[in-house]
């Protein structure tokens, strides 16, 4: 066994391949759709057969995922089986102490563990274990090139092509979580029907624009000044039930994002993307906007927010009204922004 190597998915593409699979895997990061891919994926080929009701599978996920549990059922043989497949998911246990490193010390030579989760700390003790005596292999968000790779080949299988304008209008609308755009895809595909043929106008008529995506095009009337088509646009997300904390989130976030474009202006639209955690593509749109504003105006109104919520957590304001003052403000004339 290949010991200490954090890996990438090729690898574990390898071990399925060749049937030759780690003692422990650790599946970890910020895209769900390919971590649950490779966890069934490698639940599927390490037992061989249907884990619904299979005596020989074990699922603890998040709550009941008890350190000393896991550590009792890797101990234990399988039943009349080659091996014992025990998946932890969302345990928590990479964030916090336990004994579970020591304990699985001892587990049976049959039992194979994976375990899925979003963050780790890499200076907690389960981690270095097996990163040192397995496999752990980080899986976030696609780069540019493959998520695009990707769109075209999901609406390949059904026949469809997309030109690469309509990809990244695509992107741009949904997001890069790959469940949501394949949610898209599903519907482009089907309204595309025997044309196969899918550009911007197909993206815009069917697909629907996330919350991240609409607080993009409100930061793009704010910085321009348009603040009765920003108000509008707030009205409208009201309107369609989403919750006013969460469009004051987001804006904050999009403000600290163009804090972090402005003082990183001379950097690679790649250095940027890294620092501030979006895609490549995005970069543009950030340099644009980042214009309207000089760094002490965008810690003013990046304090403005952090006021706002406190307010609305101390009760002082309501929280759709104070989110909408907030815009006001940030939409303020342009003309007076130094």
């Amino acid at each position: 066994m290949q010991v200490g190597k954090v890996i990438v998915i090729k690898t574990i593409d390898k071990h399925i391949s060749s049937d030759t699979f780690s003692d422990i895997y650790l599946l970890y990061g910020d895209e769900n759709y390919l971590k649950k891919l490779y966890r069934d994926r490698l639940s599927q080929a390490i037992l061989k057969e249907p884990l619904s009701g299979n005596m020989n599978y074990r699922y603890y996920n998040s709550g009941d995922a008890d350190p000393d549990a896991i550590a009792a059922q890797a101990a234990t043989a399988p039943f009349f089986s080659d091996t014992m497949l025990i998946v932890v998911e969302d345990s928590g246990l990479f964030k916090r102490s336990s004994s579970l490193a020591e304990e699985l010390e001892n587990r049976a030579e049959e039992t194979k563990i994976i375990f899925i989760e979003n963050e780790v700390d890499k200076r907690n003790s389960l981690y270095k274990y097996i990163k040192a005596n397995g496999f752990v292999c980080e899986i976030n968000h696609l780069n540019d090139n493959d998520l695009l790779s990707f769109i075209a080949g999901h609406l390949g299988k059904s026949g469809c092509m997309i030109t690469k304008r309509a990809a990244i209008q695509l992107i741009n609308k949904v997001g890069t979580d790959m469940l949501m755009l394949i949610n898209e895809m599903d519907k482009l595909s089907a309204y595309a029907g025997d044309t196969k043929q899918i550009d911007i106008p197909e993206v815009e008529a069917v697909c629907t624009t996330m919350l991240s995506g609409k607080i993009f095009q409100m930061m793009d009337y704010i910085v321009s000044g348009k603040r009765n088509e920003a108000i509008s646009l707030y009205n409208d997300l009201i309107a369609l039930k989403e919750n006013p904390s969460s469009i004051l989130y987001l804006l904050t976030r999009h403000l600290n994002m163009l804090l972090i474009m402005k003082e990183n202006i001379d950097e690679s639209d790649a250095v940027c993307a890294k620092k501030m955690g979006v895609p490549p593509f995005s970069i543009k749109k950030y340099r644009a906007q980042q214009k309207a504003y000089s760094r002490a105006m965008l810690l003013k109104l990046i304090d403005a927010c952090v006021s706002t919520d406190e307010d609305f957590k101390t009760g002082k304001t309501d929280a759709q009204m104070g989110t909408l003052m907030l815009i006001v403000k940030l939409s303020g004339d342009v003309s007076k922004r130094p």
